[in-house]
């Protein structure tokens, strides 16, 4: 991390962003920095706690350093970057900069993790561990963002990535099963420098909970629809059952009869599905330096293991850490793991109702009649059942449907 503090050199520190963020940072290192100046793009603007200000386009590279304090930070650097700056070489954000700098200042090891939402939930987890904190800085990217194939993949945020990699002591990435995902993975390998150990993590959907959706990928509910760009996550997801049911125009009343029986699905479709789950356990063990396989296939039926098909219950994700923890050789954080509690970091996301017939056949002993999950609505979030859930759901796909039909 020395190559922070060589970037930075005898430039003079200047804080791009003038509010909270912008204060909050200055407040922090006020008396650790010799920060020159504060700008932002307005041209008429509050200084930080009388510091000099200066308009963003006088800024000279040769002798100036940013640290971006603004939550425009993604415009900021492209602004930047199209001028002829180079991001974390000229000019940083400020987050990351306080990981590297801290953990600079007490010899801390960098993890930097790649992934999507389920390593972004481990990392935030590892982040509230203060024993672990003591001795890692972390920072976390999207996949989707800096591998090529990525659907929100950005160049500007692939080179921010690229230029902090050299710095790190540890990779976490989850393992790669396909080929698009092993030939990007195996590019930001190519990075990476002989100082630097790379964890790979086994991942996969849990998908023997949901078999009305037999998909081979994740996809949108056909009967979905937008309202002013807001995201509705009750009811995007993929039901195929439904979807059939609303398309034969069954009434509402009917198919809830149909699918809170508890043997409205095949056994034996059920099961293979499970089966076909577990053997992508397997071969994701297979790949990983942390291994989860032997721990679902123990828990699958005793507790919640997922909230939906891809976002992990606390249940899960605490035996992650655990295992991180076991494979680091921080084992001294295992105490505070027990104690701590991360239901909060689930709140916003939508928890898909599983079907009676699945939670018999699969002898799912946490779940019955009575079971509430989260259904996140415009209106905001309630807790409901099986029935109550799929009720709203089902009503809406039809709605949708009538609504498609004068479109």
């Amino acid at each position: 991390m020395l190559d922070l503090l060589a970037k930075v050199g005898n430039r003079r520190i200047i804080l791009w962003g003038t509010g909270n963020t912008g204060n909050a940072f200055y407040e922090k290192y006020r008396n650790d920095l010799d920060i020159y100046a504060c700008t932002c793009n307005e041209k008429e603007f509050k200084s930080i706690a009388g510091l000099k200000t200066i308009q963003w386009d006088e800024i000279d590279r040769q002798i100036d350093f940013i640290i971006v304090c603004s939550i425009y930070y993604e415009e900021i650097r492209r602004q930047l970057m199209v001028r002829g700056f180079e991001v974390n070489v000229d000019f940083i954000k400020f987050d990351i900069f306080e990981e590297l700098y801290e953990g600079f200042r007490e010899n801390k090891k960098l993890i930097l993790a790649i992934g999507q939402c389920e390593i972004r939930e481990m990392i935030t987890a590892l982040k509230r561990l203060k024993n672990f904190k003591k001795y890692y800085s972390m920072i976390y990217y999207n996949e989707r963002g800096i591998c090529e194939h990525g659907d929100l993949f950005d160049w500007t945020l692939l080179k921010e990535f690229m230029n902090i990699i050299g710095m790190a002591d540890y990779i976490m990435l989850p393992s790669a099963i396909s080929p698009q995902a092993k030939y990007d993975f195996q590019y930001i390998k190519s990075f990476i420098g002989d100082k630097c150990s790379v964890i790979t993590i086994s991942l996969f959907n849990f998908d023997s909970y949901w078999p009305q959706d037999i998909a081979r990928e994740r996809s949108v509910n056909k009967y979905y629809m937008m309202q002013k760009n807001m995201k509705l996550p009750a009811y995007v997801e993929r039901d195929q059952v439904i979807e059939k049911l609303v398309d034969e125009n069954y009434s509402v009343k009917k198919i809830m009869e149909l699918i809170s029986k508890e043997d409205y699905f095949k056994k034996e479709d059920v099961m293979m599905n499970h089966q076909n789950s577990l053997k992508r356990f397997r071969l994701t063990d297979r790949l990983s330096d942390v291994k989860i396989g032997d721990f679902i296939e123990s828990n699958y039926n005793l507790v919640k293991l997922y909230c939906d098909r891809g976002h992990f219950n606390q249940n899960l994700l605490r035996e992650y850490v655990r295992r991180i923890l076991n494979y680091l050789g921080a084992n001294e954080s295992l105490v505070e793991l027990q104690n701590m509690d991360f239901e909060d970091m689930f709140m916003r996301i939508n928890e898909l109702p599983i079907y009676p017939s699945t939670a018999a056949i699969l002898n799912l002993e946490w779940i019955n009649r009575g079971t509430l999950y989260r259904q996140h609505l415009y209106s905001g979030i309630r807790t409901v059942t099986f029935e109550e859930y799929m009720e709203t759901f089902i009503e809406y796909c039809f709605a949708v449907k009538k609504t498609l039909q004068f479109c």
